[in-house]
C-alpha cells in the first residue's frame, strides 16, 4: 500500500476537502448485500478510509463499523470529527486487516484500491468476510468529469482548462496506480470473486471554485509536483483562469 497520504498536512486538507460518496453509491452496496444476506447487517470495515470521508455513511447502516488507514495522520483526523459510538478507527493497512476470521458482512475501500497490493488484499478479504458477506470498491472517474455551466461555451472553455491542467500540467506527476483508476477498474486490477457486478453513476457535485482548488491540492500528482516545484503556483494560475473565463467571458 502507497504511503502518498501520509503526511499531517495532507491529511489536514484531506479531511477539509474529499468529498463524501454519494448517497446512489451507497445504496448500490447495500443493494447488493441486500441479496446475498438478511438483515440487519452488524458490522463493516472500511479500508484505506483517509481521514473519514466514507465510514462515517457505513455507520448509519451497521451497528459497528471500522475504519483503517496505514496513516497514523489521516486517522488522527478522522478520530477528530468522529462523534458516533459504532465507529472506530485503527491505524492498519488493507492488507492486514486488525479483525478476526469471518466476521463482518461488508469491506468497503473508496478511491483507493489501486493503490493496493491486490492478491494479498483479496487474501485479507477472504479471511475475515462472514458467509457470503461482500467486498465493494468504488471511486470518482476524472477522466469523466465535465463543468456545468448556463452558458455552454463557458463550461467548454472551464473544461478544456480543468483537462489542460490535469494532462498537461501534471503529466508526468500521476503514478502509475492512478491509470488503473482511470481505467475505471478494468484493467490491472486483479480481483479474483466470481459474483461480481459493476456499475457506474451519473453523479453531479456542486463545488465552489475554492473547493476545487482545495480537491486538486489533495490529488498525488499535484503534491508530486509541488515537492519538485514548491515555488511555482499552478493552483493559483488555474483558480486565476476559472475566475477570468467565468466573469470575463466574450
Amino acid at each position: 500500500m502507497t504511503s502518498a497520504f501520509t503526511e499531517r498536512s495532507h491529511a489536514v486538507l484531506y479531511r477539509k476537502y474529499r468529498p463524501k460518496p454519494c448517497s446512489m453509491v451507497i445504496n448500490k452496496i447495500l443493494e447488493f448485500l441486500k441479496e446475498k444476506k438478511k438483515t440487519p447487517f452488524i458490522s463493516a470495515v472500511d479500508v484505506a478510509c483517509g481521514s473519514g470521508q466514507s465510514t462515517p455513511v457505513l455507520g448509519e447502516y451497521f451497528d459497528s463499523v471500522l475504519g483503517c488507514d496505514i496513516s497514523e495522520a489521516q486517522i488522527n483526523e478522522a478520530t477528530k470529527t468522529n462523534t458516533a459510538p459504532n465507529i472506530k478507527y485503527c491505524v492498519a493497512d488493507a492488507e492486514h486487516i486488525p479483525i478476526a476470521d469471518n466476521s463482518v458482512d461488508l469491506v468497503t475501500c473508496s478511491q483507493a484500491a489501486h493503490w493496493l497490493d491486490i492478491p494479498a488484499f483479496c487474501k485479507e478479504v477472504d479471511r475475515t468476510l462472514k458467509p457470503f458477506g461482500c467486498l465493494a470498491i468504488y471511486s470518482r472517474l476524472r477522466n469523466g468529469q465535465k463543468f456545468l455551466h448556463e452558458n455552454a461555451q463557458i463550461a467548454a472553455k472551464l473544461t478544456d482548462v480543468f483537462m489542460k491542467f490535469r494532462y498537461d500540467t501534471l503529466k508526468d506527476y500521476w503514478e502509475f496506480p492512478v491509470k488503473i483508476h482511470d481505467d475505471i477498474y478494468t484493467q490491472d486490477l486483479q480481483i479474483h470473486f466470481s459474483d461480481c457486478q459493476r456499475h457506474i453513476v451519473d453523479e453531479h457535485s456542486d463545488l465552489s471554485l475554492s473547493e476545487l482548488i482545495g480537491y486538486l491540492e489533495t490529488v498525488s500528482a499535484y503534491q508530486n509536483y509541488h515537492k519538485e516545484h514548491p515555488e511555482d503556483d499552478i493552483l493559483k494560475d488555474l483558480q486565476d483562469k476559472y475566475v477570468q473565463i467565468t466573469f470575463n467571458f466574450v
